[in-house]
C-alpha cells in the first residue's frame, strides 16, 4: 500500500495518523478480498483500495467527525470497485447486477467472502441486527429472482 503514513498535509496529530493505520491494518484484507471479488484482477483490486485509502487519508479528520466512518468508507469502496467492474460474470458479481448495493455487499461478504454477519456489519459499518435484517432480505430477494 502506498499510503504515506507520515504525511506533512496539514496539522494532524499523530493519534489521528495512527487510527489512520489501525484503520487500514483492521480493514484493508477485506477490502482488499471484496475488491478482488468484484473486480476479478488482483492488481487492479490492490489499486482500487489503494486508491480509496489514500483518498480517506487525505480527508482522514472529516471521516472521523462523520456519523459512521466504516459506513463511508465502505460506500467509497463500493464506488469504486464499480466503476473498475468490467464484464465480471460470477455469480457473486450478479449480485450487484440484481439487488441493491447494500443486499449484494452483505451477501458478497458472507456468502461468497464467508465472513461472519458480525464482521461483514462493521466493515460495512452497520449494526449487527441491521445486517442480519438485511442479509435475511437479501436472500430473500435474491431467491425469488428467475434464472438466478
Amino acid at each position: 500500500m502506498t499510503v504515506n503514513r507520515h504525511s506533512s498535509r496539514g496539522t494532524r496529530p499523530s493519534s489521528f495518523r495512527l487510527e489512520f493505520t489501525a484503520f487500514c491494518e483492521a480493514h484493508r484484507d477485506a477490502y482488499l478480498r471484496y475488491a478482488q471479488v468484484r473486480i476479478e484482477d488482483r492488481a487492479e483490486a490492490v489499486r482500487c483500495v489503494d486508491a480509496v485509502l489514500e483518498a480517506v487519508q487525505a480527508r482522514w479528520v472529516a471521516v472521523l467527525g462523520s456519523a459512521c466512518p466504516a459506513a463511508q468508507v465502505w460506500r467509497e469502496l463500493r464506488d469504486e470497485t464499480g466503476h473498475r467492474t468490467v464484464g465480471v460474470a460470477r455469480r457473486s458479481a450478479r449480485f450487484h447486477a440484481v439487488l441493491r448495493d447494500d443486499q449484494a455487499d452483505i451477501l458478497v461478504l458472507h456468502r461468497h467472502l464467508l465472513l461472519p454477519v458480525d464482521h461483514a456489519a462493521s466493515l460495512m459499518g452497520l449494526a449487527d441486527h441491521d445486517a442480519r435484517a438485511l442479509l435475511r432480505g437479501a436472500e430473500r430477494d435474491f431467491e425469488s429472482l428467475p434464472d438466478r
